[in-house]
């Protein structure tokens, strides 16, 4: 049996590891008011922990403090969870299957695939949107809002919700539901019926008459409305635009713990120490409108969210939106992000007696292999992203289960071999700490 014969019947036949964790890995506050409405019930045994989603009863009354509700596990198995990917699925936040056009490598989750529209009109673009608007959906007053115009698309009824999605706005349509939106609510009549709507989705389709008026439909309806412009005051002393924080690393302290949030241009990677020691990473899209800060996990190393809320100070600090502003010490990248399609292929590495070989697929998905001579000491397998100059390994499947760390870090690429026109190699200097450890530099195979 030949050694990927081998990594395959290992991997297939792996646990799907997912951690089980009580602390929540990005805000140091918990907030009191607002709940999530991605709830997860979890149910551990000695060897896995299967996060399932639930959806909010509208007769409970819940805490976002309270992780057993809100939870999500990187490696979950169930598939209707936002942060799982299947291997077709082209909508995957994991697709790498074209080059990147932004820090992120993943395709935006995709509209529906076509729409008629009345005549004499024509399907909007996210350009030709204000960044605030006024809407009736459901009976009820919401704003939606655009921010930077990168896809982040936001849904907010003041002091009661925010829904966020990210959205490629393929035919001018957005679509919502409980598997592709991050949710902070309240319990109030109108959260009910906004959240009620959430379970079955719901498409809002925007078009532009001869006159250049944006208009909108809900759910499939032929009758559009005015999109009614909605001014934003911005707040004093708050950052308001995406532009300001991008391309930007925050360095926070809050007691013995040091978050550092990177910014990309519409993706950004948190990375959570206590003293010296990583304990969690987040990494996800985010926007800032409203003169908030909005961030929707993608990927995580134990558990997250459906999405946090934070504002930026002038001054550099940042603060959840229910605690005390951290302080901050913040610095411009000078790196280069890095185009997914020029590690799409075959590589392989050799560290203290260890070959390792690792498949990068242009579907999202990655086969990782260490041999010992012709001992298989370990095998992964899952899907990978680039955001900015970060790559990002999310385990489905590993030889060794109890060690099946999720890993992101940071990439350099090699020269350019002259006959194929391709990188010879490249650095991963990341975070993992699972023995034997994946090295940290990757060369292109050599053939006759």
């Amino acid at each position: 049996m030949n050694k990927k014969k081998l990594l395959a019947l290992l991997v297939a036949s792996a646990f799907l590891f997912a951690a089980c964790n009580e602390d929540d890995p990005v805000s140091p506050n918990n907030d009191k008011e607002i709940s999530s409405s991605s709830s997860e019930e979890d149910d551990c045994d000695s060897d896995e922990c299967d996060a399932k989603s639930s959806s909010s009863k509208s007769g409970d009354k819940k805490s976002s403090d309270s992780k057993d509700n809100q939870k999500k596990s990187s490696d979950s198995k169930d598939k209707k969870s936002s942060s799982s990917s299947a291997k077709d699925d082209k909508n995957s936040s994991s697709s790498v299957k074209n080059d990147a056009k932004s820090s992120s490598s993943a395709d935006a989750p995709k509209s529906s695939s076509s729409v008629e529209v009345p005549k004499g009109t024509r399907t909007a673009k996210l350009a030709d949107l204000e960044k605030n608007y006024e809407l009736k959906l459901f009976d009820q007053t919401v704003y939606l809002s655009t921010g930077s115009k990168q896809g982040f698309v936001a849904l907010r009824i003041p002091d009661e919700l925010w829904v966020v999605t990210y959205t490629d706005f393929a035919n001018g349509i957005v679509s919502f539901n409980d598997d592709n939106t991050g949710k902070q609510y309240s319990e109030t009549d109108a959260t009910k019926k906004i959240l009620g709507k959430l379970k079955d989705g719901f498409d809002i389709s925007f078009i532009v008459d001869e006159d250049g008026t944006v208009k909108y439909a809900v759910g499939g309806s032929k009758e559009y409305s005015e999109a009614v412009k909605a001014s934003v005051a911005v707040q004093k002393g708050k950052v308001s635009k995406a532009a300001d924080i991008q391309n930007k690393i925050f360095e926070c302290s809050d007691g013995d713990t040091t978050r550092t949030f990177t910014f990309f241009d519409n993706s950004f990677i948190v990375d959570v120490s206590a003293g010296k020691k990583l304990a969690y990473w987040v990494a996800g899209h985010y926007d800032i409108q409203r003169s908030t800060l909005l961030m929707r996990p993608d990927y995580f190393s134990k558990s997250a969210y459906s999405m946090y809320t934070y504002s930026v100070g002038t001054d550099n600090s940042i603060a959840p939106s229910d605690g005390a502003a951290m302080s901050c010490n913040a610095e411009s990248s000078e790196y280069e992000y890095e185009k997914a399609s020029d590690f799409v292929g075959e590589w392989q590495a050799s560290k203290d007696g260890i070959d390792w070989e690792f498949t990068l697929n242009a579907d999202g998905t990655f086969d990782l292999a260490a041999f010992e001579g012709n001992k298989n000491v370990e095998a992964k397998a899952g899907f990978w992203d680039i955001y900015g100059y970060h790559m990002i390994l999310r385990n489905s499947g590993c030889l060794h289960p109890e060690k099946c760390t999720s890993v992101h870090g940071q990439l350099q690429t090699g020269p350019v071999d002259r006959e194929t026109g391709k990188i010879s190699g490249f650095s991963f200097i990341h975070n993992g700490t699972d023995t034997p450890k994946i090295p940290t530099s990757f060369d292109a195979p050599q053939y006759e």
